[in-house]
């Protein structure tokens, strides 16, 4: 497969899986605003359940990559960073505005996608080219949930 192409198929499956990502992150935070949580909090909690759905489809669909604790735990350290920069541009942007938390949500995922799948891409990428003698030992190899 050619390089763009192989490009595109990555990033059609990585939106497709970000989708997927996206009614759970959605889903959980309007519940959570609903229930009166603060939105930075509804974030951090709708974004956290997103995130292991999110991996669990773009190391399968996306990146054909392989899923260790490694790379679980890097995707989720990647995720830590990004969701705490978003939350912080949600409340901003509704302080600011006035804007309801729901809309400066949406209008938080644009930048987010394409930083997860810039982030992404660098971290499955070099999981699958990483060298055989370089491999990761056994245990670490096992499914994530395993």
């Amino acid at each position: 497969m050619s390089d763009r192409r192989q490009l595109l198929h990555q990033l059609v499956r990585f939106l497709l899986g970000s989708g997927l990502g996206l009614m759970v992150d959605l889903g959980v935070f309007a519940t959570a605003v609903a229930l009166s949580a603060p939105p930075w909090a509804a974030n951090v909690l709708s974004a956290g359940c997103a995130v292991v759905v999110v991996y669990l489809f773009v190391t399968r669909y996306a990146f054909q990559s392989g899923r260790s604790r490694t790379s679980f735990l890097l995707f989720v350290g990647w995720y830590v960073v990004s969701i705490a920069v978003f939350s912080v541009f949600i409340e901003v942007l509704h302080e600011q505005t006035g804007w309801a938390a729901f809309i400066c949500k949406l209008a938080s995922l644009p930048p987010s996608f394409a930083a997860n799948f810039v982030f992404s891409r660098l971290l499955f990428h070099r999981a699958a080219t990483e060298p055989a003698g370089h491999a990761e030992p056994g245990p670490d190899r096992r499914p994530v949930g395993a």
